[in-house]
């Protein structure tokens, strides 16, 4: 992202009302392009809260498309142990993933289907499922775009 766009969205926090953050919430940014990249990083930076009595420590909320490419063993080598071993290696670092669905578009004249990942979700070891929350349709629906809704917030402003 242009640096300019960076500091945009990042006004735009700055923007809400502090009643409405929560206490211990920031934003780091990283040009690490994997996940698995992201969170070595991130995973050395951020403390864990042993109190806790979970070793979960970074969440990450994202929508379908990017799910679909973090489990893609195109970014490991084309190797799905790769991806796995990955994967596993963000579970303990404490790692986890919610992932909100999107209305995809299909054929003209058809009716838009409700994607949420669930399938791909499947499709994985069951050992990593856990370290991914797939937000159901009824709890998670919002037809629009993040495009879209960053443009909207821009002709607002």
């Amino acid at each position: 992202l242009d640096p300019s766009e960076v500091e945009r969205r990042l006004n735009l926090f700055l923007e809400l009302p502090p009643s409405d953050l929560p206490n211990d919430w920031g934003v780091i940014l990283t040009n690490a392009p994997l996940f698995s990249q992201k969170t070595s990083i991130l995973s050395e930076i951020i403390p864990g809260d042993p109190s806790s009595g979970s070793n979960r420590k970074l969440t990450f909320v994202l929508g379908t498309d990017t799910f679909v490419r973090i489990i893609n063993p195109k970014y490991y080598e084309n190797s799905e142990d790769n991806m796995v071993a990955a994967l596993t290696a963000m579970k303990e670092r404490g790692v986890h993933f919610i992932v909100g669905g999107r209305l995809e578009q299909g054929i003209q004249g058809e009716r838009p289907k409700f994607v949420s990942g669930e399938e791909e979700l499947l499709s994985l070891p069951s050992n990593v499922q856990d370290i991914f929350t797939i937000l159901k349709e009824e709890d998670f629906r919002v037809d629009v775009s993040s495009t879209e809704l960053r443009n909207k917030i821009e002709t607002e402003s």
